[in-house]
């Protein structure tokens, strides 16, 4: 029995643990991509305060963005007048850093070679007219002899491959955990499920999973869940 109640205890920790792996306090990277990444916005936004000169908006964007990022940035969003150069808003804003929440929302994946992947999950809101549905947008940041430069931007409705990668390893990680516990799984919730530290409405869920996780122990026990 004790045995089996530690076995309970265990997978409950790791659903705790799970879903907070990816909401884990930031680093210190992270929070430097972050400053880094709101000050590479607002030189993008200085460029609809007033008309600039080509040679100011490269000083202006330099810093921030490779060539090649800042020749898409600009190629969709300037436009040129008598007084100079100037962008405008846009309900499509391609190649701007997206509106990034900058809290356990955002996520910071470093890769190799000095790459690190800056990406968020936005849910569309049902109160609100939006122009998208739930999508994730990301940009890519390439650490160079000058300092971190933007490389990449995306915008996609379906799971990018690289969390999907996420995902898989941490599926693996819980699954592997379980196993050297000797603790079976099988007759609860799916592992995509308990592993899942993405999972949009897992907050909701977990009293539910506990229930479960209970009624399998003993089926004459009844939890209430809201």
């Amino acid at each position: 029995m004790l045995k089996n109640m530690t076995g309970i205890i265990a997978i409950i920790t790791v659903i705790f643990f799970g879903s907070s792996y990816a909401s884990a306090e930031q680093s210190p990277v992270d929070h430097e991509v972050y400053s880094f990444l709101k000050d590479a916005f607002q030189s993008q936004i200085s460029l609809g305060e007033k008309h600039h000169s080509l040679e100011e908006i490269d000083q202006l964007l330099d810093p921030y963005f490779t060539k090649e990022y800042q020749q898409s940035f600009l190629k969709e969003h300037l436009f040129k007048e008598e007084a100079g150069y100037i962008t405008y808003g846009t309900d499509f804003p391609a190649y701007y850093i997206p509106f990034f929440s900058y809290d356990e929302e955002t996520k910071v994946i470093k890769g190799q070679d000095g790459e690190f992947i800056v990406y968020e999950f936005f849910a569309s809101d049902e109160d609100m007219p939006s122009l998208y549905d739930d999508h994730y947008e990301y940009v890519k940041i390439q650490e160079t002899s000058s300092g971190w430069k933007v490389t990449d931007y995306g915008f996609e409705y379906e799971t990018p491959g690289f969390v999907k990668s996420i995902e898989k390893e941490q599926e693996a990680n819980i699954v592997k955990t379980l196993s050297s516990l000797n603790v079976s799984v099988y007759q609860t919730y799916p592992i995509g499920m308990l592993a899942n530290p993405f999972f949009h409405s897992f907050p909701n869920s977990i009293p539910m999973m506990i229930s479960h996780l209970f009624h399998g122990y003993d089926k004459n026990s009844f939890l209430v869940t809201r």
